[in-house]
């Protein structure tokens, strides 16, 4: 993705890139660009039974139908070409080019139809995509419709893209649709709405996402709320708020160039901000998309996870969708920071069961189990397999332990020539874990 510094310079480009093309389409009341989510995580079922791609399809049929025959609509999708594995950032693409509504419907509907979740979630680039393609348009009003179950997972962060194309064209309006969304997930949604004139809907079933997409494509820009203006010789600054908890590193705040601009932690948990949209650093990952404003304070709630006991044995935290790492609990650090969401946990080659749920504000404690091995006659170096025979785990004596979800396992004591001695019983035995509970073998 290509690298803009400051939202200035990011306007210009996106002007510059895209000058309108000679002989475009004469000027219509209105032209829409429908980006619709195609991600991996569409694939997760909503309260109402359908998948929250199936209730895509069936809301772009009634949205393309109910469109005005003089709209000029678009449509764009991402996550539908390539795997997570790709982990492609570009994934996007125009499925059906502008045209009115009474010509195009039928095109959209089948291009939605079509579509098969599977991919990563590129918002800032579909945005920069979708706007793109609607310089090219006349009408008198310009809007994108941006439909997405979850947050941005490429880097960039989509609301100060937004706030820049908004800025560059007095026309564009972005209008946000958050299905089955997560807390952060929807305040990111928000803060794109709403720094390009645009409203947000939530929609957690198939009814409601035909509901907020016939509004959207029909809702005017937001109009700004009449302030008197007061000139000073400093402008007032914000104050970004974040709780940190357990051992972590400082969480940089970033401005919109991605310049750290002050630090986060558990001794200093405010930021004073010039007004202006931020991301805050976790991991290897980032909370993008907050907005400060001036005189306000703005705060920011995350998770915590704890996992104990921990041993040798690293827990990796991962990013459900496209298990990317985002952090790591090991014996001296075994509580962290996260953005509120689902994640999946890595206990060294194994998985943990399922899911595990961070909130805002809360602590997420895992208990998982461990085996130490502990021997009178020496080093020992130990297997641990499932019941499948898959090694789970290796390790030595004495004091050592491996971590692992709750379960039945099998422990091997690897043979050296002067511990022959030990019989088959010794040498492999069934072990059986509880959550919390740590097992210890004794070789005597």
């Amino acid at each position: 993705m290509p690298t803009f510094h400051g939202s200035k310079a990011l306007a210009m480009a996106l002007v510059l890139a895209t000058p309108m093309a000679a002989g475009a389409q004469a000027q219509g009341s209105r032209s829409v660009a429908l980006i619709l989510d195609a991600s991996g995580s569409m694939k997760a079922a909503l309260p109402d039974g359908k998948t929250r791609m199936e209730a895509a399809k069936v809301a772009v049929a009634e949205f393309a139908t109910g469109l005005a025959h003089d709209t000029r609509v678009a449509l764009w999708a991402y996550g539908h070409q390539s795997p997570t594995s790709r982990k492609d950032c570009k994934d996007t693409s125009l499925l059906t080019p502008f045209n009115v509504s009474s010509q195009n419907k039928v095109a959209i509907i089948s291009q939605a139809r079509a579509l098969e979740p599977q991919g990563y979630t590129p918002i800032t680039y579909s945005l920069m995509l979708a706007a793109r393609g609607l310089d090219h348009e006349e009408s008198a009003t310009r809007t994108i419709v941006l439909v997405s179950d979850g947050k941005e997972t490429c880097p960039g962060d989509p609301c100060a893209t937004a706030k820049a194309l908004a800025e560059a064209d007095a026309k564009l309006v972005v209008h946000t649709v958050g299905i089955g969304v997560d807390s952060v997930t929807r305040s990111q949604l928000q803060c794109i709405a709403r720094v390009a004139r645009g409203s947000y809907y939530d929609a957690n079933s198939t009814s409601e996402l035909t509901r907020a997409l016939g509004q959207a494509a029909v809702k005017d820009a937001e109009k700004p709320v009449q302030k008197k203006v007061v000139s000073i010789a400093t402008p007032k600054l914000g104050t970004l708020k974040m709780k940190v908890q357990g051992f972590s590193t400082d969480h940089q705040v970033m401005d919109a160039t991605g310049k750290t601009v002050d630090e986060l932690s558990a001794v200093h948990g405010e930021a004073k901000l010039s007004p202006g949209v931020y991301s805050v650093k976790f991991g290897n990952g980032a909370w993008t998309s907050i907005e400060v404003k001036g005189g306000e304070t703005t705060e920011i709630k995350p998770g915590y996870l704890k996992v104990e006991p921990l041993g040798a044995t690293a827990v990796d935290v991962l990013e459900p969708e496209t298990r990317e790492k985002v952090d790591e609990l090991y014996s001296t650090r075994s509580t962290t920071t996260l953005i509120p969401g689902r994640f999946a946990l890595k206990l060294g080659k194994v998985m943990w069961p399922e899911e595990v749920v961070v909130k805002p504000g809360e602590t997420t404690t895992v208990r998982t189990g461990a085996i130490r091995v502990t021997s009178r006659v020496g080093t020992l170096y130990f297997a641990v397999k499932n019941m499948d025979g898959e090694e789970v785990g290796r390790d030595a004596s004495p004091g050592h332990m491996v971590t692992l979800p709750p379960g039945k396992y099998v422990l091997h004591i690897d043979i050296d020539n002067w511990i022959k001695t030990l019989s088959e019983e010794q040498r492999k035995m069934e072990v059986e874990l509880k959550a919390g509970e740590e097992v210890n073998v004794e070789i005597q």
